[in-house]
This record gives structure tokens, sequence and C-alpha cells, in this order.
């Protein structure tokens, strides 16, 4: 969907890409970092708003800078800083836009449908929310059909009702229509829910990419947790077997290998040590944990601690 090789650029004497070389798969894909880690300059370039200082750049087979007006036929964009006219309708705004680009009415009913804005469509867009002016913003990225939309930042300034709102939108394009998607953001939790492949950034380099699950599995291994009243009992048990490993911590023991094993073999374990097994759950992996052993920012901290401050 997506190749980029060796691309590097810089803004007067400031590097904001460094050599980054990139392939994205036709998925829900998250370019992922803090604030200033390039993800929007990289985004620019993609859709041809500016050019790399070196390197080379492929949009679904399309050089974006030279072939930028046949690339725009095929995706859909929606900027971080989307500017919508107040004092119009949401319908006669989408309208409007698709008479321009000769798409017909029927597609800006369905994207307003898709989007769930087709019951309040009537109202002014001064009168929208974020979210709603979000949405508004995927309908019109959604007109023509793309085969790709490009999303920068689009949770920022949300509330987390209207997070949920706009990833549960993208969720249900993608598995209806098959539009793939890119998506920019520095919130983790919600692209770790969205997006089956993710590229980590930070300051203009690539950290890691790759299918989230591998990169989970890599990087943040699930756990167990197992609440009794004898925890030393149980993690010596745990703790015989070459494909578990066990830590405790108050009255809790921390379980981390083989997931079956370990949901099959620690409440017979727990039998064993005559104790009572209180609470047993498995603790959610999270990128934020990927994000920080593939940058290696805190290598001070032992990996016992990474792993049981899940």
């Amino acid at each position: 969907m997506i190749k980029v090789e060796n691309v590097s650029k810089f803004f007067g004497k400031i590097k904001a890409l460094n050599s980054l070389t990139v392939e994205m798969p036709k998925e829900i894909c998250g370019l992922i970092g803090p604030n200033g880690a390039g993800k929007t300059t990289l985004i620019h370039i993609l859709i041809g708003l500016i050019r790399p200082s070196s390197g080379t750049v492929n949009t679904l087979g399309l050089e974006p800078w030279s072939q930028r007006h046949e690339l725009m036929r095929k995706i859909g964009v929606l900027l971080e800083r989307e500017i919508f006219p107040q004092n119009v309708a949401c319908l006669r705004y989408l309208k409007h836009i698709a008479r321009l680009r000769n798409i017909r009415d029927t597609e800006v009913i369905e994207a307003l449908r898709r989007v769930e804005l087709l019951d309040v469509s009537w109202r002014k867009i001064a009168g929208f929310s974020a979210g709603m002016k979000k949405r508004l913003g995927i309908a019109k990225a959604l007109l023509g059909n793309p085969e790709l939309v490009i999303l920068d930042e689009p949770t920022a300034n949300l509330d987390p009702a209207g997070r949920i709102e706009l990833m549960t939108v993208v969720s249900r394009i993608n598995r209806e229509m098959g539009t793939s998607f890119l998506i920019s953001s520095h919130v983790l939790p919600e692209l770790q829910r969205l997006c089956s492949w993710v590229c980590l950034m930070h300051m203009g380099n690539v950290v890691e990419q790759g299918f989230t699950k591998d990169l989970l599995n890599k990087y943040s291994p699930a756990v167990y947790v197992a609440e009794v009243t004898k925890p030393k009992d149980l993690s010596e048990l745990i703790n015989g077997f070459d494909e578990l490993r066990a830590i405790v911590k108050d009255n809790y023991v921390y379980i981390k290998g083989d997931l079956e094993k370990i949901r099959h073999k620690v409440p017979e374990l727990v039998v064993k040590t005559g104790d009572k097994l209180i609470s047993f759950r498995q603790v959610g992996r999270s990128l934020e944990n990927v994000f920080i052993k593939a940058l290696g920012g805190r290598e001070s901290v032992r990996d016992d601690e990474l792993w049981i401050d899940q």
C-alpha cells in the first residue's frame, strides 16, 4: 500500500525525518509517536503536499508529488486542523464538495450514513460537537470511495466518548467497505485496539514497525495475575515449569509464559498449595510498553518491573 525508502526531510537545518524506511500493508495502520516525532511531516509527504529532501515514496503505486492529481482520486484525507464553513448545513456542504468532484449525491448520503451523521445532516456545522466535526471530515474523505483514508490526529481534542465513537466508525467502515486506513496519533491505547499494523516513531526516526500482535508478543508478553494468600508457595511451584515464570508482589503472583499452560495449570497448583484462588486475570498488554522497550528509554528499569507494571 505505502512504501517509503530512505526518506529524510530537512526544514532549513532542522532534520524532521531521518532516513525512514517503512512498508505499510493494506490494513488499518497506525503511525504512533509523541508530538514532534515527524508523523505529520511524513503524512504530508505521502499525500504530496511536500517533497522529501531525499529518498523515494510510493503511495498506492504512485509518486505523490509528481502524480498527485491521480493520487488524490484514490485517497481521502482528514488533516489535523480541518476547517469547515460554520453557517452551512452539513448536507449542503458535502453536496457542494461532491459536485466540485463530479460525485453523485447518493454517495454523500451514504458517506453520512456510515459516519452516523445522516439524521442530523440538516443542522449547521456550527452546532456540531468536536467529535461530530471529525466524523464529518471522515465522511468528506470517503467521497469517491477511496482505497485509502489518511487521518492525522483524528482524536485530538475529543472527549473519551467522542474518541470511542470515531474509532468505532473507522472499524466499521474498514470491515464493511474494505477501506484501508492510516491513522496518526500519540494516544497509544486507542490505536492498540484499532490498528492491526503500527509504525512507532520518535524524533524523526522509526523505532519499530510491524503487525500489532507480533510487536506485543515481542515486547509486551501477556501476564496473568493470581491473587492468593500463600503467594510464595504458588510462585515456587510455577517456577518449576521451564515455560513459566512467576514473580511475587504483595499477595499477587505475576505469571508470564505459555498462556494455555498458565490458564490450565495455575488453578491446579493453587489447590496443591492448599490455598484459595481469590482472583485470576490476564493483565492487558500495551503499545506503551512496546514503545518504551523498543526505544530503550527505561534501560535502568529491570524487566521484572516492566512486566509487573502492566
